[in-house]
C-alpha cells in the first residue's frame, strides 16, 4: 500500500480511469436483469442511463489526463510512456471502434 502513496495524481487518475470504465460495462451489463421487471425497472433505467454517462465522462477524462502525464510527468520515458498507453487507454478504444464503424470494416 505504501507504493500508492508515491504514485502522482495523474498516475492515479491512469489506474482509475480504465477501473471505473470496467465497472461502468459491468454495470450496464448486469443491470439487463431488471429490464423485464415492472417492479424493478427502474433500477434498469438509472443504472443504464448512469453508466452510460459515467462512459463518455471517462472518454473526457481518459484524453484530459493523457495530456496532463506528457505536461507534468517528470520520469524516464520508457515509464512516462507506459503510463500515456494505460491513461490513453479508453480513448484509444473508442477512438479505434469509431473508426472501425466509419469505415464499416465488417
Amino acid at each position: 500500500m505504501n507504493k500508492y502513496k508515491n504514485l502522482h495524481e495523474t498516475q492515479k487518475f491512469a489506474i482509475a480511469i480504465p477501473l471505473l470504465f470496467l465497472l461502468s460495462c459491468l454495470t450496464k451489463h448486469y443491470v439487463e436483469r431488471f429490464r423485464i421487471s415492472l417492479e424493478f425497472r427502474w433500477i434498469y433505467e438509472y443504472a443504464s442511463i448512469g453508466s452510460l454517462i459515467l462512459c463518455f465522462v471517462l472518454i473526457f477524462f481518459s484524453l484530459a489526463n493523457s495530456i496532463l502525464i506528457l505536461r507534468d510527468l517528470k520520469t524516464k520515458l520508457l515509464p512516462k510512456i507506459l503510463w500515456l498507453l494505460l491513461s490513453s487507454s479508453i480513448f484509444l478504444l473508442t477512438a479505434g471502434l469509431l473508426i472501425a464503424i466509419a469505415f464499416d470494416f465488417t
